[in-house]
């Protein structure tokens, strides 16, 4: 159901804070589980002020890549957004 949130999430502006309490994604921080964005927002250290985020095509290529190294080492959580739609969320 994950494709059908995240299309409503985009197209349903009425019920966009509803939908977007069941986006789950995998980050930096945990491992093969997903996270949900409250449970990502409650880990994010007082000194980080934004929402990090990486797109790509797969997990794998978004964990490996270069680009969040300067986020890992402040310790701040990176999702990983690796579905098509999530661009446009």
């Amino acid at each position: 159901f994950s494709k059908n949130v995240k299309l409503g999430v985009h197209e349903d502006s009425g019920n966009r804070a509803k939908l977007s309490e069941l986006l789950m994604y995998h980050s930096t921080k945990s491992g093969d589980e997903m996270t949900s964005l409250k449970d990502y927002i409650s880990r994010m250290p007082e000194s980080q002020k934004d929402i990090y985020y990486i797109t790509g095509e797969t997990k794998k290529a978004v964990e490996t890549s270069p680009f969040i190294e300067k986020c890992k080492k402040r310790n701040y959580e990176v999702l990983f957004m690796v579905d098509p739609i999530d661009e446009y969320c």
